[in-house]
């Protein structure tokens, strides 16, 4: 059921969906983006769950790589940067610098968003991009265009986070619940994509590409039908005509506490990739070890490694609404913890999950050895700890970020994920250099060491990081 939800005159009337409308007590803009990055994480995963398999085994052998085309400058560019030695070091090399650069377009689709398109046109170009992507990745020789358009679609389709913020009062304390909700919906597809996109490819390795092609095409459809929930147009940071004369508007100044409050952000985010480590790892280097050491024979049949993929995408969407549901019981009994302590508690439980995979390689140090149980651990500590991290993160930067740089400022969160998958491209090539057990400590060393700055910056930068006044994101 629906109803109309009252406006608070705090509110700029461009940061909340024109319609007012809600369904189960959100309004109904935020399934629309919910849904649409449901669609797009299914497409996304499906495809990121086979990549560096399909690289290994098939790619980049030599009776392929040949056809390929620009691949000799793609493996250049990579040598390059990580200096890989041997087959499976440049799929993990070149997996790491995708998955990396997935998280650094999306500033070239907020600066396009707020200066140039609006955020609407720039989703819907990027979700067309896409589409045309994943289904270039179903041929071998166009492997790399197809990474280039996806790169550059998904870079656009960033601003699908910011209308999600940009649907609620800056003081309204269901925001943080929203991103979650929103943040379940990516975790839903990672329970389903890679299990039907891996089933396919152990078939035919094109055809689970072309499976994630046909979900981001839904996405692109269902962004289209449910454009008319999602907020209304802002003129906000662009140059527009004065209300009294012909003159023109220039974009608001800083204040001096916005400007601190920009810089402390830009700053946390080389801190929250070094705390995402152990969860960026999953789709790299976690795949190549974990074929070679876990134990994937249950009941007579062998379970494909990406299988732990969706795995973990169950795990972590009923961490997701565990945490969810923890906070709101918190919230009733006691004053609620601001974001930044959320995350940077997140950081430090997420630390402790490649733990668990150093205490079995340590046990259990010969290949197929390692209990399937030691992974389970993992990806539960991991997933409860990365639930705050993100999702709250994404809250954190959105409540945060000055009016007029919002959008740019919430493209930088994702920033983080780009230097995250930076470092854990590098580290997925010492596999097999450096003794297992010190490769998963230096996950945990890492991870621990940011969650310690992230509780410093929560106790002395509280005020900068929750601010108590209206400043809702603009969108377009």
């Amino acid at each position: 059921m629906t109803e109309i939800i009252p406006q608070s005159p705090a509110v700029d009337r461009s940061a909340v969906s024109s319609t007012q409308q809600e369904l189960w007590g959100h309004p109904i803009g935020l399934w629309v983006l919910t849904l649409t990055e449901g669609w797009v994480g299914f497409s996304l995963y499906g495809m990121q769950a086979i990549l560096a398999l399909y690289l290994t085994d098939h790619l980049l052998q030599p009776d392929h790589a040949e056809h390929v085309l620009a691949l000799e400058p793609l493996e250049a560019l990579v040598s390059a940067i990580y200096a890989p030695v041997g087959t499976q070091a440049l799929a993990g090399a070149i997996t790491g610098l995708f998955l990396a650069l997935i998280y650094a377009t999306p500033l070239l689709g907020g600066f396009l968003a707020d200066r140039v398109l609006g955020q609407t046109r720039t989703i819907l170009l990027g979700a067309i991009l896409m589409t045309a992507g994943h289904f270039l990745m179903s041929f071998d020789w166009s492997f790399v265009l197809a990474l280039g358009l996806l790169l550059l679609g998904l870079g656009m389709a960033g601003g699908l986070r910011a209308q999600v913020g940009a649907l609620y009062a800056l003081t309204d304390r269901r925001r943080s619940d929203a991103y979650q909700i929103y943040t379940m919906g990516l975790q839903v597809a990672v329970i389903v994509s890679p299990v039907l996109c891996a089933s396919l490819a152990q078939i035919e390795w094109h055809w689970g590409f072309l499976a994630a092609g046909l979900g981001m095409l839904i996405g692109l459809v269902v962004y289209l039908v449910g454009r008319r929930w999602l907020p209304a147009p802002s003129l906000l940071g662009r140059t527009t005509p004065d209300a009294i004369g012909n003159g023109k508007k220039p974009r608001p100044a800083l204040t001096l506490q916005e400007k601190k409050t920009t810089i402390l952000l830009l700053a946390l985010v080389p801190v929250m990739a070094v705390g995402a480590i152990p969860n960026s790892e999953i789709f790299d280097g976690y795949l190549l070890w974990g074929r070679e050491h876990f134990q994937l024979h249950l009941l007579g049949y062998e379970m494909p490694v990406s299988d732990l993929i969706s795995l973990d995408g169950f795990i972590s969407t009923l961490c997701a609404v565990l945490v969810l549901w923890f906070w709101k019981a918190y919230a009733r009994r006691r004053q609620d913890l601001p974001e930044i302590a959320k995350v940077a508690l997140g950081a430090f439980i997420a630390a402790f999950a490649p733990l668990m995979l150093a205490l079995g390689a340590w046990l259990s140090p010969g290949p197929h050895e390692v209990s399937l149980f030691w992974g389970l651990a993992f990806h539960i500590i991991n997933d409860i700890g990365f639930s705050m991290n993100y999702a709250i993160g994404m809250a954190l930067f959105s409540r945060a970020a000055p009016v007029s740089l919002n959008t740019i400022l919430v493209a930088c969160f994702s920033l983080h994920l780009f230097l995250s998958n930076l470092l854990i491209g590098k580290l997925a090539t010492l596999l097999g250099r450096i003794s297992d057990v010190s490769f998963w400590l230096l996950h945990s060393g890492a991870a621990l060491l940011a969650a310690a700055t992230l509780g410093f910056c929560a106790v002395r930068f509280r005020d900068l990081l929750a601010p108590g006044k209206e400043t809702a994101p603009p969108v377009s």
